[in-house]
């Protein structure tokens, strides 16, 4: 995570990075770049809290349980970054039943046709789209899949959030 005043808005930006999450009521920005990585934006709007997270994979790969891995590696996968966020908006005085989400990413990046790369993109979109119906936590807003990466500006002040489409070299 790290931060720097944006002087056009003159506002704080915190950027998080893939496995990161973030949780406040304002009045800062968060920012993170996407491509086959997924971002989901939950807010509260009774109680004016919002939080993101930046996860690269819907589920671990290894055999390996992912309990055992360290705390700050667990949150790269799906499940994982989705609880700690809600556990921490929660902690911060979100309620889980009034909780909407907005989900940014998935894109297969290098424009590949039935490659493995899009295919975590696509399996990115579908555990974010199943888990959060799983939680009852609607979705409000999405911009997913496709080949451009994502930039995401998050204000968690008012649950506003900017997309800005990457251009990327391999796109036609």
């Amino acid at each position: 995570m790290t931060k720097y005043l944006d002087n056009h808005f003159n506002r704080e930006v915190i950027t998080i990075y893939p496995g990161e999450f973030y949780v406040s009521k304002g009045p800062e920005f968060v920012s993170t770049i996407l491509g086959s990585c997924v971002a989901i934006v939950l807010f509260d709007s009774e109680n004016k809290i919002g939080g993101i997270n930046h996860f690269m994979l819907a589920k671990e790969s290894s055999e390996k349980s992912v309990e055992q891995t360290d705390a700050g590696l667990k949150t790269k996968y799906g499940k994982y970054a989705i609880d700690e966020l809600i556990k921490e908006m929660e902690s911060q005085g979100a309620k889980k039943f009034n909780l909407q989400a907005k989900i940014f990413g998935g894109s297969n990046v290098f424009n590949l046709p039935d490659s493995k790369l899009d295919m975590v993109g696509n399996e990115n979109i579908r555990f974010a789209k199943d888990y959060l119906a799983k939680l009852n936590i609607p979705i409000i807003a999405e911009d997913l899949g496709g080949v451009p990466s994502r930039k995401v500006v998050f204000d968690p002040s008012n649950f506003k959030v900017l997309v800005k489409k990457i251009k990327n070299e391999n796109s036609n």
